[in-house]
């Protein structure tokens, strides 16, 4: 009879013990599967260009940016890989000036003007689950954006010479790839929902541009390189077609 007695109670503590052990045992929400969002925030357009005849210029633009993405995430446990496409507004125009007065008093206007209109992104994602709704992720891959670059000259050749060879424009148009990283945290406020912000650096390369001007007085050469990055932070709503 003890020895009955006490099998039903150490049975029961373990039960005991085992119902409070799953109560404690954190349950992770599923990540995993696809999912759609939209973003808003700002991006800071940073453009370098080399002359190779007048010198080294650089400006700054910020601007209002915003976008949807889509993806899928893969759960490893506390773990997650995913991949992810985006695809945004962007319209900045930082703008390089050089300004030379010539032997003849004409002062010579050089304009160097760098447009973005757009940009997207495919990358993959690498994220942690910090606590079970919320989690920090990095992320990279491929940036691409369409980029227009203009110079305007109101009188070329007459800042260093005795010679004016009028006024110049050339635009060029063209879509650059590059690369992109940055990291940002996620937190699943409701099922299916969650919140977003996020850090993006892109950088787009260089280019190399060779602008000629023909007059019957004479000929000018001007051959320019210019490099575009851009830093974006932005916010996002995300709706996850897993089960939460």
């Amino acid at each position: 009879m003890t020895r009955n007695l006490a099998l039903v109670s150490t049975a029961a503590i373990l039960s005991l013990l085992g119902t409070h052990a799953s109560a404690q045992q954190v349950v992770l929400p599923n990540f995993a599967g696809p999912y759609v969002g939209a973003t808003i925030g700002f991006a800071t357009h940073h453009v370098d260009i080399n002359n190779r005849l007048a010198g080294e210029f650089k400006d700054n633009e910020t601007a209002f940016t915003g976008g949807g993405y889509l993806g899928y995430n893969w759960n490893l446990g506390c773990f997650l890989l995913g991949i992810e496409t985006d695809f945004n507004y962007l319209n900045t125009s930082p703008t390089g000036v050089d300004i030379e007065t010539g032997p003849t008093s004409l002062t010579e206007t050089t304009n160097y003007n760098s447009r973005l209109d757009w940009f997207g992104t495919l990358r993959g994602r690498a994220g942690y689950l910090v606590m079970d709704n919320w989690m920090l992720y990095g992320t990279g891959g491929l940036a691409y954006a369409k980029v227009d670059h203009t110079l305007t000259d109101n009188c070329v050749g007459c800042g260093n010479s005795i010679f004016n060879l009028g006024p110049f424009s050339q635009s060029n148009k063209s879509t650059k790839t590059g690369w992109t990283a940055g990291g940002g945290t996620e937190y699943l406020f409701a099922p299916h929902w969650l919140l977003r912000a996020e850090t993006l650096y892109v950088d787009l390369g260089s280019e190399t541009r060779t602008y000629v001007v023909v007059t019957p007085a004479a000929t000018g050469r001007l051959v320019a390189e210019w490099d575009d990055q851009f830093w974006v932070g932005r916010f996002g709503v995300t709706y996850a077609f897993g089960n939460q």
